[in-house]
């Protein structure tokens, strides 16, 4: 499964993720919606999660949102409405919790984050088109089984973003 963030109406890297890695299922965590639904025109075959952000408009369209890929049940959101910034969490863990989910992705803050915060695996792939402090990036997630098998943020080439941060056997 890939993960994508912040979009912002820039898709090719997400196409070209798609057509390298063929993922059996996406995440979109907003900014922008419309660039989910155009995968999800171009792909109609591939399973696609989205959730707004804090620059989507669509009513339709949930802010936060709970999918069970693999059995692993994940909490969704931007994270605007959780107050997640550069330095903080917010209630993002909590949120995450309430919902019965030991994994929250978010985006908003552009910046690729990997880490345990009160018994949740938080993770936050970067932004695809417009990234802060780093390279362009989204992350892969292999599930199964009830099982996170392995996270890696990667690149919009599809490299490890960071080799020494890569998480295996979590949940």
């Amino acid at each position: 499964m890939l993960v994508f963030s912040d979009s912002h109406g820039r898709t090719l890297a997400m196409y070209g993720a798609i057509e390298r890695e063929l993922p059996d299922a996406v995440i979109h965590l907003g900014d922008c919606v419309e660039d989910a639904r155009d995968l999800m025109r171009s792909y109609p075959e591939l399973t696609i999660w989205h959730v707004r952000g804090n620059n989507d408009y669509e009513p339709d369209t949930p802010f936060s949102a709970v999918v069970a890929p693999g059995g692993v049940p994940m909490y969704l959101t931007h994270g605007h409405k959780e107050r997640v910034s550069w330095s903080s969490l917010g209630v993002l863990p909590r949120r995450a919790r309430e919902a019965g989910c030991r994994v929250a992705l978010y985006g908003h803050t552009h910046r690729v984050l990997q880490e345990e915060a009160d018994g949740v695996l938080v993770l936050n792939p970067g932004s695809i088109s417009l990234p802060r402090g780093g390279p362009a990036s989204y992350a892969r997630l292999v599930v199964a089984e009830g099982r996170l098998f392995d996270v890696a943020m990667l690149d919009e080439e599809g490299r490890p973003y960071r080799a020494d941060k890569r998480m295996t056997g979590w949940i």
